[in-house]
């Protein structure tokens, strides 16, 4: 027997999808400073020559690395608050949860692209008597961006991604708006198909403005 399509359902309940992608844009705005803040703090240590920044930043890396995001996510929402007493709201949670979780892997693309761009450079900004910030900020990081971008937009897709994990507690992101209305509606096919090309619509021009400036950078070098 067939399954009769009905996308009907959809247009009539369109603001629910509206609003449910605007707490998703939301919730991955909040994550994306936190991890690119941290990541960039992350990274610098890592190639810091103190011993104890480069050994805390590594085990922060691979903590994070190391462990599934929706366990650091109930972690820090159930257990947070019996450790230090203070209990945060479930939006919250999740975007610190998922700014943390992420920040592991910025540090290493950062890391990667800066360890990318020949030594030589730095030794010669040196040479002309730049301190290591001043070379970092003019000549390092300068050319360490065209290593970065791929990894960073794939991340940050990732991240667009991982946001659904906040129907786990509760967020009234884009995927836990839709269970809700699939228990309204007994709807499922049509209103996870709808989510699926909502997250495709968002996520795509990230991996298609990377592909372009990857062309664009092949095509200078």
């Amino acid at each position: 027997m067939g399954y009769n399509w009905d996308f009907s359902v959809v247009w009539e309940y369109k603001i629910t999808f509206l609003m449910g992608a605007i707490v998703t844009a939301k919730l991955t705005a909040l994550a994306f400073v936190i991890a690119l803040i941290i990541g960039l703090g992350l990274a610098f240590s890592r190639i810091s020559d103190s011993r104890v920044l480069r050994g805390c930043a590594t085990f922060y890396v691979e903590a994070f690395r190391s462990t599934p995001a929706l366990v650091q996510l109930v972690w820090i929402y159930y257990a947070l608050p019996i450790v230090t007493g203070v209990q945060l709201d479930n939006f919250t949670s999740v975007g610190i949860g998922l700014g943390l979780h992420t920040s592991a892997y910025y540090c290493e693309v950062i890391r990667a692209g800066i360890l990318a761009v020949d030594r030589g450079q730095m030794d010669a900004a040196k040479a002309i008597g730049m301190r290591r910030g001043q070379a970092m900020r003019r000549i390092i990081l300068p050319q360490a961006v065209r290593f970065m971008v791929p990894p960073f937009m794939n991340e940050t897709a990732n991240l667009i991604k991982l946001t659904t994990l906040g129907s786990v507690l509760a967020v009234y992101e884009l995927l836990h708006a839709s269970n809700n209305l699939i228990t309204n509606t007994y709807r499922p096919l049509e209103v996870y198909t709808t989510v699926a090309v909502v997250f495709a619509i968002i996520i795509y021009p990230l991996i298609w403005a990377s592909n372009r400036l990857e062309r664009y950078w092949a095509l200078r070098s």
